[in-house]
């Protein structure tokens, strides 16, 4: 309620949507395409175990994993099966995990016959969304298994982690029972209102407001954002014409990416590579190498424009570079190129030429590859290292959106004196993080947050 207008819509899905295909035993594949050494379908509803006996899996009193022998289509596989009983199972419901051998078509089969005897295909998400409305998982849990799935680096992988391990609704459930109890102390005045009993003085009330917005936003200053964790960093190769900027690049992405050749000048425009190193991805960019002096503007000759069109093409993404590197070809004698700002770590490349590696450097040879973990593990930390007292939460748009909501109805409590707006904007705020956790949520934020997933999730 940012404009403090009163206008009440909470409404309680958890109750209303626990029950739909609640009698539905669903199916699906839940390892991911293409080759591997082994293939999951998954299964999960009031019917699985019947299921899995249809298929030969035997009878199973209790949970469990063993080597069965199944038959479906024309098949008869030796797989091993996982089951997990409800309520202690992943949806909460009696779950089966088929794990054949890595081949797809295997899978394909199994689906097909557990669907033609009476299962049902899952839709996206729905395996975590059954574990949202049994209440194995709240909702920014549920969210925490759709970030792990898209994870691209360890910060975003470590940042998911955190959510499924339920750390945001930790932080966010003591200020939700502290929201509550006043709440609950300002209604109970409301109660009494004609014995003019005063429960909770106002003092008081404005001290615990004023803690419940402190908590939140003590939780978003040390917080950081998914959006941000999704950035590929960008690391940009300079240095003089020549100086294996190209070659490296090549090496480091293990495939041939750039035009290498003896004759400096090769590299005419920025070529990019994305480059897997521990942590994550980074976006590896080769610029044309640079001159100490350009040709003047007044020579209009083709060679000239290009040269200068070159030289200003590798300066713009030298400036917005996340990390430079400057390369030196250690058989050069000349002095260091200067560069417009500077660089985060300088290389000699070439070693192969040297009859001894030079020391207190980072050197390479990227034709015989010496030198080229130790700089890969160098450019990971420069990528990815995490600063002292690093965020250890992060929240994505929809969970600021609901903080600034609540933070907002707190500030209008201070506007207030009837004991009844003020209950209405307690409870606004508590509705507003209900929603985070999936507590009090609207339909359309269920199905934003579930769309998300893949089939067998």
């Amino acid at each position: 309620m940012g404009n403090c207008t009163h206008s009440l819509d909470a409404r309680s899905i958890r109750g209303r949507n626990a029950g739909v295909h609640r009698q539905d035993t669903i199916v699906a594949i839940s390892s991911a395409a293409g080759l591997a050494a082994r293939m999951i379908v998954r299964l999960s509803g009031p019917a699985a175990l019947d299921l899995l006996k249809a298929v030969g899996g035997g009878d199973w009193p209790h949970a469990g994993h063993r080597i069965e022998r199944l038959s479906f289509g024309d098949a008869a596989v030796p797989a091993r099966v996982a089951v997990f009983l409800a309520p202690r199972s992943y949806t909460g419901e009696h779950l089966v995990e088929f794990h054949l051998p890595g081949n797809a078509l295997l899978a394909k089969m199994l689906l097909a016959d557990l669907l033609a005897k009476g299962a049902r295909q899952a839709d996206a998400g729905e395996f975590t969304a059954r574990a949202f409305f049994n209440g194995r998982l709240d909702l920014a849990q549920a969210e925490g298994v759709a970030a792990a799935i898209a994870a691209t680096n360890q910060q975003q992988l470590d940042a998911a982690r955190q959510l499924l391990a339920g750390e945001l609704s930790q932080r966010l459930h003591p200020l939700m029972q502290s929201l509550a109890d006043t709440l609950a102390l300002v209604e109970v005045e409301i109660d009494f209102s004609e014995e003019e009993v005063r429960f909770l003085p106002r003092e008081e009330l404005r001290q615990r407001i004023a803690a419940a917005i402190a908590g939140l936003e003590k939780l978003l200053n040390e917080s950081a954002r998914f959006e941000r964790l999704d950035h590929q960093p960008t690391i940009v190769l300079a240095g003089r014409p020549n100086a294996g900027k190209s070659t490296l690049l090549n090496a480091l992405a293990g495939h041939s990416r750039a035009a290498v050749s003896e004759q400096p000048g090769t590299t005419r425009d920025a070529i990019s590579a994305t480059v897997m190193l521990k942590t994550g991805q980074v976006r590896l960019i080769d610029v044309a190498g640079l001159q100490p002096e350009t040709p003047a503007a007044a020579d209009h000759s083709p060679q000239a424009f290009i040269a200068r069109q070159m030289q200003q093409a590798a300066l713009r993404q030298i400036e917005s570079a996340d990390i430079l590197l400057l390369l030196r070809d250690a058989t050069d004698p000349r002095p260091p190129l200067p560069l417009p700002r500077l660089p985060q770590l300088v290389i000699l490349t070439k070693l192969d030429l040297l009859p001894d590696a030079p020391q207190e450097a980072v050197a390479v040879s990227a034709k015989t590859g010496f030198g080229l973990d130790h700089l890969r593990a160098h450019l990971d930390r420069l990528a990815f290292s995490q600063p002292t007292g690093s965020a250890r939460i992060a929240l994505n748009a929809r969970h600021l959106s609901a903080i600034e909501q609540c933070l907002q109805s707190l500030g209008c409590t201070a506007k207030e004196t009837a004991s009844e707006l003020i209950a209405l904007e307690l409870r606004e705020a508590l509705n507003a993080l209900g929603e985070i956790l999936g507590q009090l949520s609207p339909d359309d934020i269920l199905s934003r947050v579930f769309a998300r997933f893949c089939i067998g999730k």
